[in-house]
């Protein structure tokens, strides 16, 4: 087993994952002056820890053969604040492909012909999402499910006179159970076990 290779494979697969460059893996080091477009095919033990602690993971985290990349929302802070401030503003979609996938888990249930507006969802999410605006119904694993009533209603917490409310959104079928398996393959677990127990709770 060439372990340094397995470990420069499996982080090679979580920064795809995330959206990551190899330049942004760079800039992320700086402090450590480390630099991961120099590694080929050997590592440091140092550089593999403060690599590892970018998806606040240790290094054994790495040094497996069924590696599964981890998801957004559990990787160092610093990590994503780093991608939600410079991703984002290119024109990436990580942080709307992340949502999409918590947004399925939230409306799984959902019978057909339920309203709803954004800040019935968002909330919902986990942190980090949960400070999001918006919600993207047209793409990835969400498009198809809803439609835009054209009609608006005011969340609770918006006392503006001014303002006419939000967007309702219905669904207009059920969301699918191959969507939802692919969706639970890309929340977080814990925030998943989380979630549902809150759902039994009611």
């Amino acid at each position: 087993m060439n372990i340094p290779l397995i470990f420069l494979r499996n982080v090679e697969a979580a920064r795809k994952h995330l959206g990551l460059s190899v330049n942004d893996l760079d800039n992320l080091l700086q402090q450590n002056n480390i630099k991961y477009s120099l590694l080929k095919k050997r590592v440091s033990i140092e550089a593999a820890y403060h690599i590892s602690k970018i998806f606040n993971r240790v290094i054994e985290d790495f040094i497996k053969d069924n590696f599964h990349p981890f998801e957004l929302n559990t990787v160092n802070i610093e990590t994503q604040e780093y991608i939600e401030h410079n991703l984002v503003n290119q024109n990436t979609s990580v942080i709307t492909k992340f949502i999409n996938s918590y947004v399925i888990i939230v409306i799984k249930n959902f019978p057909k012909g339920t309203q709803f507006i954004n800040s019935d969802i968002i909330p919902q999410l986990p942190p980090n999402l949960n400070l999001e605006n918006s919600i993207d119904w047209t793409s990835g694993l969400l498009k198809g499910l809803v439609k835009n009533t054209n009609t608006f209603r005011k969340s609770e917490n918006d006392i503006d006179p001014r303002h006419r409310g939000e967007a309702v959104y219905e669904l207009i079928m059920e969301v699918p159970e191959h969507t939802i398996i692919k969706a639970n393959k890309k929340v977080d677990a814990q925030w998943l076990k989380e979630f549902e127990e809150k759902l039994k709770r009611g």
